[in-house]
């Protein structure tokens, strides 16, 4: 009996599972990658929504330290007594009233003001709204050096347009109804007065004030400084000012005490301004009475956030006399009674339906 042997049958080369595991491999890559785009984006999201609200109670924080250090300036305001600087975070050597600071406000969560700042006679005074009310402004040099130059930057508050377009070209009536104004700055009027010594009198203050209407020039034209000069000698009661879109500026000079007041307003658009004082070497002189600048760090773990306020060292800065002999929304109509039962204005008679303005015979 014979066995037939059948031969195994022959293993062909093929590429398909080489294919296959290619593409499964590739797909594995692409879907890890797009698993860890995903996965690192919303780490970022979570590290960018955890920065924010660290961000927000580093600032929270950092206003709790002007808070803080404002009360205790009012209070010392309030109470009579001079307010000191405070110049280490730590409050080492600082004035003693701020002893009672107390910087952590959440140890559970590590969040703080870190720093705490207080200057007492900063170089610089910021005012974010000066307008028609005036604002009395001490400018006084707490070392005792002569104040030479006063200088006063200030911007429009306007959101948009061009503040130069429709400025004057000229400082001759000038004064219009404010509907008809049509440039972006006010005229900024200033009383600059000297107040050093002991023997002020009201005849030596008049005499010494200086009162300027500066009005705001294109830069091409106008000045960007005027001398003091003061009384009934003022021949810049009314002066052009160089100004651009972003800002006008105007130096006094020629001051030669160290303690002066300014009271400062702003006619028919108000102005954010800036104050800063020189001496007789140029350099910037401190300027005490007025503001004290506050700088405040707050901290929440490792995220920082620094705040500056410019805080007033006056229980008021608004001038509390009317800044004007008259005011008035309406026309204001003059009656001039020259003799018993006649009057005349100019020589000629006026259209009126009020009886006061009337000219002529009177009963």
């Amino acid at each position: 009996m014979s066995v037939i042997h059948k031969a195994p049958p022959k293993v062909r080369d093929s590429e398909q599972g080489m294919i296959a595991i290619m593409t499964t491999l590739i797909m594995m890559i692409v879907i890890s990658l797009i698993v860890l785009g995903f996965a690192q984006i919303s780490r970022r999201n979570s590290r960018e929504s955890l920065d924010r609200q660290l961000s927000s109670q580093a600032f929270y924080a950092a206003e709790s330290g002007v808070n803080d250090a404002r009360n205790l300036i009012r209070q010392a305001v309030a109470a009579g007594n001079p307010v000191g600087s405070k110049t280490t975070c730590d409050g080492t050597g600082d004035a003693g009233f701020y002893a009672s600071l107390n910087p952590i406000i959440d140890a559970a969560h590590s969040v703080q003001y870190s720093c705490l700042l207080v200057d007492a006679a900063p170089t610089s005074l910021n005012f974010s709204d000066i307008g028609t009310t005036s604002t009395i402004i001490p400018v006084i040099s707490p070392t005792g050096d002569a104040i030479n130059t006063i200088k006063l930057d200030w911007q429009s508050k306007a959101t948009s347009g061009t503040p130069t377009t429709g400025c004057p070209t000229t400082t001759v009536n000038i004064f219009s109804p404010v509907g008809a104004w049509a440039c972006g700055y006010g005229v900024l009027r200033f009383d600059l007065v000297p107040t050093a010594g002991n023997a002020l009198t009201t005849d030596s203050l008049v005499d010494s004030t200086m009162t300027t209407f500066a009005v705001p020039f294109p830069s091409s034209a106008g000045v960007n400084f005027v001398p003091y000069v003061a009384g009934t000698a003022n021949t810049n009661n009314r002066v052009g000012i160089k100004c651009s879109d972003s800002g006008c500026s105007l130096e006094i000079r020629g001051l030669t005490q160290n303690n002066y007041h300014l009271r400062v307003s702003s006619i028919y658009k108000d102005v954010a301004m800036q104050l800063s004082a020189t001496g007789a070497t140029g350099s910037q002189l401190k300027i005490a009475g007025s503001q004290a600048v506050i700088d405040s760090t707050g901290k929440a773990q490792d995220v920082l956030r620094r705040i500056q306020v410019n805080v007033p060292l006056r229980t008021s800065s608004q001038n509390e006399l009317s800044d004007y002999a008259i005011e008035m929304n309406g026309s204001l109509c003059k009656r001039y009674s020259v003799s018993s039962g006649f009057l005349s204005i100019d020589g000629t008679g006026i259209t009126s339906a009020n009886p006061l303005c009337q000219t002529g015979t009177t009963p």
